[in-house]
């Protein structure tokens, strides 16, 4: 429930973080095919819209992933001992959601119905591919949403870990 405040408007409590899932190791395979094929759609779309016309399958591949690598302020910390990292996913919630870490990598993808959409089909994709400065843990990482904001926090690789 909100306060009031001086002028007479409810102030709103700030916004629960929601935890998010994270994969990596052989989970992570899964969610880069599930991207491939969603990049894979995309660009037959594309080829569909332009009459079908062959000999541009590698621009409409690149095409696709274009519209679907959308990065909003993506901002990288190095805090000592863990990296952190903090991106906009505006239009997007928690459950919208997965994260793919490897030793140098972050993934973000992101899938929820567009606005009034009536098809399963017509979707709201995000895709960042994040190269991190230093190899982290992928099993000591975190990540949470809130208000679409992600948050995502790794411990550093210790030195010589494979």
């Amino acid at each position: 429930m909100g306060t009031s405040t001086k002028e007479g408007s409810v102030a709103r409590p700030p916004a629960a973080a929601t935890k998010l899932r994270i994969v990596y190791g052989e989970q992570l395979g899964a969610l880069e095919e599930a991207i491939q094929k969603a990049i894979a759609y995309r660009a037959y779309e594309m080829y569909e819209a332009k009459g079908r016309s062959h000999g541009h399958d590698m621009e409409d591949w690149f095409d696709a992933e274009r519209d679907l690598i959308k990065p909003s302020n993506i901002q990288i910390t190095d805090a000592g001992s863990e990296i952190g990292v903090r991106a906009g996913v505006p239009g997007f919630q928690a459950e919208d959601i997965q994260i793919g870490v490897s030793s140098r990598k972050l993934i973000i993808w992101g899938q929820a119905p567009r606005p009034g959409a009536a098809s399963r089909r017509n979707l709201l994709q995000m895709l960042a591919e994040i190269e991190l400065p230093c190899a982290v843990d992928a099993k000591r990482s975190s990540a949470t949403v809130t208000n679409e904001t992600l948050d995502f926090k790794a411990a550093k690789q210790a030195p010589g870990a494979a």
